[in-house]
């Protein structure tokens, strides 16, 4: 028969590992929570305004997409489709890009993702 203290060990200690299991799963479920949320809110907000179209020609100090020339903003910020930023090196034919018109500009681009091959 078992003891009485050793019973009471095994008790305290199931509830233990009961406990840190449960916070482990709830902390893991929260913050996968949270990313889920900050990636459902980022996709929306990038995509808007932007037009589709692929790379057809790269120059010095141009591109074209769709057979149309333009060029980059001093400022302009260029993404792969992980939102990890990109050099303009990466600027290639035949890469699909979205891309973002300057205000009031129809050449100029201030932003763009390309979609890289993998």
């Amino acid at each position: 028969m078992i003891s009485k203290e050793i019973r009471k060990y095994y008790t305290h200690r199931t509830a233990i590992l009961a406990l840190a299991l449960a916070f482990g799963m709830i902390t893991s479920l929260s913050a996968r929570s949270i990313y889920a949320d900050q990636a459902d809110q980022q996709l929306p907000m990038v995509s808007v305004g932007y037009q589709s179209g692929t790379i057809t020609g790269v120059y010095e100090e141009t591109f074209q997409i769709d057979h149309r020339t333009y060029s980059l903003t001093p400022d302009a910020v260029l993404l792969d489709r992980h939102g990890h930023e990109l050099h303009s090196r990466h600027l290639r034919v035949d890469i699909e890009v979205k891309y973002h018109l300057q205000k009031d500009s129809k050449d100029k681009i201030d932003r763009m993702i390309l979609y890289l091959p993998y």
